[in-house]
């Protein structure tokens, strides 16, 4: 048995927990998915809960450099549209992070905003820090919740959409859709409304 026997296991655990969730994986239906031996999955993964804690790390690690290649950007409408494509390009990694944290909040620490951990929405934070920076928002921005708020709502539209293969004009008009909704949030008719 090979490394790309292990990866090959990994990718399809991955992707059947993204479409079917915790009870639609199982180390059978995993090893029918990879088409390999009951045994084989078995000789990588003791069961399918050391499995999935080890494609979330690995995931979530794998995404985290992903999004450090993202350009710069002079304006926070191109690095939020850049977030939102990428989120798209990574749907169903995402998808999967989304569906381990629902499954296992009980491992992630209570937080002000219940058991989403707190680095979710930081690629988001980081951007919005740059536009008040930039002085496109105003400093009076809760940026650590309007982060959350954008992060949720990007995330909830995967969720949505996730396992359905989108045609590169839907997925463009799905993109714009969003990007617009989100960057709507951010004008200065928002600033006057008071955050309870």
């Amino acid at each position: 048995m090979t490394t790309h026997t292990r990866q090959h296991i990994f990718e399809s655990a991955r992707h059947l927990f993204a479409t079917r969730g915790y009870d639609g994986l199982s180390m059978r239906a995993l090893a029918k998915s990879a088409n390999i031996t009951l045994s084989s999955t078995y000789h990588y993964f003791s069961d399918k809960d050391v499995l999935l804690d080890e494609i979330f790390h690995a995931t979530n690690t794998a995404l985290g450099y992903a999004r450090k290649t993202l350009p710069k950007r002079k304006t926070l409408s191109l690095a939020m549209r850049d977030r939102i494509e990428f989120q798209f390009d990574h749907m169903e990694e995402i998808v999967f992070v989304l569906k381990y944290y629902l499954h296992y909040r009980e491992r992630f620490e209570r937080n002000e905003t219940g058991y989403v951990p707190p680095k979710t929405s930081l690629h988001i934070e980081e951007i919005l820090r740059e536009a008040v920076e930039r002085g496109e928002i105003s400093e009076s921005f809760d940026i650590v919740r309007e982060s959350k708020v954008v992060t949720h709502a990007i995330n909830g539209y995967l969720l949505e959409v996730f396992p359905a293969e989108l045609r590169d004009r839907e997925r463009k008009h799905m993109i714009t859709d969003l990007h617009t909704f989100v960057m709507r949030s951010f004008v200065s008719a928002r600033e006057e409304v008071p955050m309870s």
